[in-house]
């Protein structure tokens, strides 16, 4: 957990999805201090790569393994659905698949053996308008995954103002805080330097004096990073 890490991005086309993948390769063994979405990828000590034949969009941590299908009564019709495909069609913006899964019965709660949502998936990539659809067909908005993660800290980890509004305007617990290290969505945002989305956060309450089992705040992880603009806003 307190490897160094080189961030790569690696893009290219495809048929379907022009889109970012981002490579993590563990390079040295010596101490570093661990942010927020450091953590959100080391803890399942993954290594993302692009799927043959088609691209990948950011992945979030712990790669979804196959999963039990989903079997649903929709009207006289039993319906089968793959738990995986829903979430993985969340995760790569496919509204099409996922509107269909949710009409023939799909349990937009389900969820994949990290205990992730289909929600949390979307959250990740900035899918607004696939959370808007899994929110009015009742998908839990603080849902928690293994470790306590919601979908607001997935959306916070990247450039999805959106989405991150979106999930405040309904509801979000803004001051949620994981299982394992402590971490709050204010801190993911903060540690990434996404100026807006910490002064979003904030103004939804966010309470910047949270610290993690480490006992280091947003602001210390926006300092430790080198994100000044953020650390302006936070030290006000």
């Amino acid at each position: 957990m307190k490897n160094h890490i080189l961030l790569a991005w690696v893009r290219w086309s495809a048929s379907l999805f022009a889109s970012s993948v981002l490579v993590l390769i563990l390079v040295g063994c010596e101490e570093a201090t661990e942010s927020p979405s450091q953590a959100l990828i080391d803890s399942e000590e993954e290594i993302v790569s692009a799927n043959e034949g088609r691209a990948a969009e950011k992945e979030p941590p712990a790669e979804a393994k196959p999963q039990k299908i989903s079997t649903q009564t929709s009207g006289s019709k039993e319906v089968v659905v793959d738990i995986t495909a829903f979430g993985d069609a969340a995760m790569d913006g496919n509204i099409d698949f996922v509107r269909q899964a949710i009409k023939d019965g799909v349990d937009v709660n389900a969820v994949d053996d990290q205990q992730r949502s289909a929600l949390m998936l979307a959250a990740f990539n900035g899918h607004t308008s696939i959370i808007k659809l899994l929110l009015d067909q009742g998908a839990l908005l603080d849902h928690q995954d293994a470790l306590g993660r919601t979908a607001l800290m997935f959306a916070a980890t990247g450039d999805n103002l959106a989405t991150v509004k979106l999930l405040l305007d309904s509801g979000a617990d803004v001051n949620a805080v994981d299982k394992g290290e402590g971490f709050t969505s204010l801190m993911h945002a903060a540690a990434e330097g996404q100026l807006e989305v910490v002064r979003l956060l904030l103004e939804h309450k966010a309470n910047p004096a949270i610290r993690d089992v480490d006992g280091d705040s947003a602001l210390d992880f926006a300092k430790r990073n080198g994100h000044s603009q953020v650390v302006e806003l936070l030290a006000k």
